[in-house]
């Protein structure tokens, strides 16, 4: 049973009520007929362990997401390769939390702290869709997830969104 949805077939936008499975992904791909991309992060992060629960939301102009981090699990900050705080048109800082139990299998220390903690860059390669139309999704942490223009991600069995604006500017498409 498909997960998903085509809102609109020429502006790619896609509509998933429930988590999307990697199977989704491959067969959202070739309903789209768009080619599967590799991409790698080129951007790195500054995160910090969460030191009690916390609700996290994920902005970038208007709400893209939120999780709730649990103690223990990473609260990243999106930084470019110059190792500038990531922030939208309201200012905001490109927030976002990863579980304690993923974050060692995408991250590596690099040298520098800043306030929103130690600097990171990533150690691992995505699968993505380009969807000009957007998405709204559930992410795998059960939240909706949107954005007027973005990707869907495939890292293992898990599908996410990113918003246009941040992957741009932290990743980089791999031929």
């Amino acid at each position: 049973m498909q997960t998903f949805i085509i809102e609109n077939a020429k502006c790619q936008r896609v509509i998933a009520s429930k988590a999307m499975s990697a199977s989704d992904f491959d067969e959202l791909a070739l309903m789209l007929g768009t080619p599967i991309a590799q991409a790698r992060k080129i951007g790195f992060v500054a995160a910090r362990r969460a030191d009690k629960e916390q609700l996290v939301e994920t902005l970038w102009n208007g709400k893209e997401s939120q999780i709730t981090a649990q103690t223990g699990d990473w609260i990243v900050t999106n930084l470019t390769p110059d190792l500038t705080i990531m922030r939208d048109e309201g200012g905001n800082a490109n927030i976002y939390a990863i579980r304690a139990d993923k974050f060692p299998a995408l991250y590596t220390r690099h040298e520098g702290t800043n306030s929103f903690g130690d600097i990171y860059r990533a150690i691992s390669q995505v699968e993505c869709l380009y969807l000009p139309g957007g998405f709204e999704i559930i992410a795998p942490w059960g939240e909706m997830q949107r954005a007027d223009q973005g990707y869907l991600l495939r890292n293992g069995a898990e599908i996410y969104g990113n918003h246009k604006e941040t992957f741009d500017a932290t990743y980089e498409l791999v031929d």
